[in-house]
């Protein structure tokens, strides 16, 4: 019962921060001065006829804060709107879109979430011997270097030294959808496992020096046991709140990748809505983007509370 009375709090503190940022997010937009009806039209001409209809036809004609809450009414009621140059609905374009997004996601926090684990646990059973020194020299290396900068290295080595990979292609069969977001993933996860990496590091030495791992020694409990069943189980907790926070920042990392690696996912739509000021687009992406990560804050915290019976929801 606890369990469920922390849940429903914490949801309900999110309504006030999604309001607060989609109405942030919808006036800021509309004080670029860009006017909607010359964004819909384009280079097209237009009689003062047509501007008038396309202004009652999208509410541009009602104030600002009736604006606001017919589109708030629309998006509860999961009506995201029109694509201003498209014409389509926001909803079909997201969910042609977001499995590339979505796929990104999971296939580069589960890479980096485990790669970054195993060499984190490795580094501190190793500490200030040659695999720490190497592990840590890799993962400070992997923080450093920004992921653009990864990105067009992989690129120009594929190119070069890979034949027949091509970074462009359909996605008609699972199989090429795979390998089209399969390398992308991989530069992705790079930057959570620099940071995960070195998190778990330290979080595995502070537990293999604390008292009762001491104490479990002595009584000549077996290596095995005192590293995975009582030093990681409480050293993964500092490591899943921050790759519960990673995996929601990540959304917005797919920004990037997708724009460097030419896929057709949320992010590169995101970014055309905002070069081609379509409202309506980035609203709705921003918002999106807002309730997965206030989600995943939710869910690590949660997690938390589960894997840990010490910690008090409040």
């Amino acid at each position: 019962m606890k369990y469920l009375s922390y849940a429903v709090k914490k949801l309900l503190s999110m309504i006030p921060i999604i309001l607060i940022v989609s109405i942030a997010v919808f006036v800021l937009l509309r004080a670029s001065g860009v006017d909607p009806v010359t964004v819909m039209i384009g280079e097209k001409q237009a009689t003062d006829e047509l501007r008038e209809s396309l202004r009652q036809q999208f509410y541009l004609d009602k104030p600002l804060l009736t604006q606001y809450l017919i589109w708030l009414k629309g998006v509860i009621a999961g009506d995201f709107g029109i694509d201003y140059i498209n014409k389509q609905s926001i909803n079909d374009l997201i969910i042609s879109r977001l499995p590339v997004t979505a796929g990104l996601v999971v296939l580069s926090s589960l890479f980096g979430m485990t790669f970054a684990i195993i060499l984190g646990v490795v580094a501190a059973l190793n500490r200030n011997k040659s695999a720490d020194r190497i592990l840590s020299v890799l993962m400070l290396f992997l923080t450093s270097v920004p992921n653009f900068v990864v990105s067009i290295l992989v690129i120009v080595f594929c190119t070069k030294f890979v034949p027949g990979y091509s970074f462009i292609g359909s996605y008609s069969n699972f199989g090429e959808y795979l390998s089209r977001i399969f390398v992308p993933s991989i530069v992705m996860s790079l930057g959570v496992v620099a940071m995960l990496g070195r998190i778990t590091r330290s979080s595995m030495i502070s537990q293999l020096q604390a008292p009762h791992i001491m104490t479990a020694k002595a009584k000549g409990m077996d290596e095995f046991n005192v590293t995975f069943k009582h030093a990681f189980h409480n050293a993964v907790l500092p490591v899943l709140t921050i790759a519960g926070l990673q995996f929601a920042g990540s959304i917005g990392g797919t920004v990037l990748i997708e724009q460097i690696f030419s896929l057709p996912g949320v992010g590169g739509m995101l970014v055309n809505g905002i070069q081609q000021n379509n409202y309506p687009v980035v609203q709705i992406l921003v918002l999106f983007m807002l309730v997965v990560y206030l989600v995943m804050s939710f869910v690590v915290d949660m997690l938390y509370a589960v894997i840990d019976p010490r910690v008090k929801l409040k």
